[in-house]
């Protein structure tokens, strides 16, 4: 049996996305076809362990200037190459994500973004083969499609 072709939605190089099981709203990112995975700004991050498993916590913007505590369970490191070439090893944590309208597991780095412009990046394996990037367009879905569902 042939697989079902699904159609491609397209967005725009920024979009609105939430992070549900983060209790985080409509948080503006920056889809970054250069980068293979996710990031989002995080500060105060701290790595604990209990009962075998390690856990992370940190702060994260919920909206402009309102800082969430938030505790995960730490799926692992990544070593990442910035853009300006530093190497940097960053903790890793999976988490629902929904984006224009569709709910979708990711992995997520945690980093400190407060020199960017932008408190998170979506990369390409977030992505997956469900959208198209229009570099040219900012905000093509549904800002009200991006909370919690």
């Amino acid at each position: 049996m042939a697989k079902k072709k699904s159609k491609k939605r397209i967005i725009g190089w920024r979009e609105y996305v939430s992070l549900t099981e983060l209790k985080v709203d409509n948080v503006v990112a920056k889809i970054d076809t250069g980068a293979n995975l996710s990031s989002i700004h995080a500060s105060e991050i701290k790595i604990t362990s209990k009962d075998k498993s390690k856990f992370v916590t940190f702060k994260i913007k919920k909206n402009k200037n309102t800082l969430r505590k938030v505790t995960c369970e730490l799926h692992g490191y990544k070593k990442i190459k910035s853009s300006d070439g530093v190497v940097e090893k960053r903790p890793v944590v999976k988490t629902p994500m929904v984006l224009d309208g569709i709910r979708k597991n990711i992995e997520l780095t945690l980093t400190d973004r407060k020199t960017m412009d932008y408190t998170m990046l979506i990369g390409r394996k977030a992505l997956g083969r469900r959208w198209i990037v229009n570099p040219s367009i900012s905000f093509l879905t549904d800002k009200n499609e991006s909370g919690n569902k």
